[in-house]
């Protein structure tokens, strides 16, 4: 059954069109989520470009974190589990006047077809003392004291340096989440899963010296965290 729910998102004047053809069911997909989709990409011509379908191997992503183009976090929080959404991504919200390659031609217009799997278990987070303030977003710079342990207990942060860190796609993503929204002051406890963490595989030794120690993180390895939020500095508007 095709519903009628067509959704408009404006970023900077470029407008997104998302038209839902399956609403899905639990939760709806919100920002720091790390999701699965089975997606097809093709151009206004209706030729395909892209297809995860064809690879029999859903796309995993975190929302919000600059991992995809603005058109896919836009439209694709708000799903839910099963759901199946269209949608029409200008350029200014895919790959801009540049285009990707020899795949996207320059100032294309782009279409999915996107299917919610999965939403991926997220960290589990407990506020040990509350802070003040603004909370962390996205673009903000973070001075924390930052402890990363091994459910063994073993340490792979020191605790007793003042780290700089941004939420960002490019650290792993339980770790986007167990500082979203901290503020000043504030200390939190987070479980982290390896599933959003350095999953199956881990991080394996670089030289012979860190091969004889074993891993530098174990495969399926879940991680205890705790951070102190020092400092929080804003971008300049």
């Amino acid at each position: 059954m095709i519903l009628a729910a067509t959704l408009l998102f404006a970023f900077q004047g470029a407008v997104l069109k998302s038209d839902d053809v399956k609403v899905g069911e639990g939760v709806a997909a919100k920002p720091f989520d790390i999701v699965e989709v089975q997606y097809i990409g093709t151009f206004t011509d209706g030729k395909e470009f892209d297809s995860s379908v064809k690879r029999n191997q859903p796309f995993r992503f975190q929302l919000g974190v600059g991992q995809v183009i603005k058109g896919w976090d836009q439209g694709v929080t708000g799903m839910k589990v099963g759901g199946e959404r269209n949608l029409v991504v200008p350029p200014e919200l895919g790959y801009g006047e540049k285009g990707a390659g020899e795949l996207i031609p320059p100032k294309s217009t782009l279409k999915f077809n996107v299917k919610l799997v999965r939403i991926v278990p997220g960290a589990k987070v407990e506020v040990l003392k509350e802070g003040k303030g603004d909370g962390l977003a996205v673009g903000d710079m973070l001075d924390c004291k930052l402890s990363i342990k091994l459910t063994n207990g073993t340490e792979i942060a020191d605790p007793s340096q003042v780290s700089k860190i941004q939420i960002s796609g490019r650290i792993f993503p339980g770790l986007n989440q167990a500082l979203n929204g901290i503020k000043e002051g504030e200390k939190r406890k987070v479980f982290i899963g390896y599933d959003i963490a350095f999953g199956e595989k881990g991080i394996p030794p670089a030289d012979d010296e860190q091969r004889k120690a074993g891993s530098i993180i174990p495969p399926k390895a879940d991680l205890n965290v705790e951070i102190e939020a020092v400092k929080i500095t804003h971008p300049k508007s």
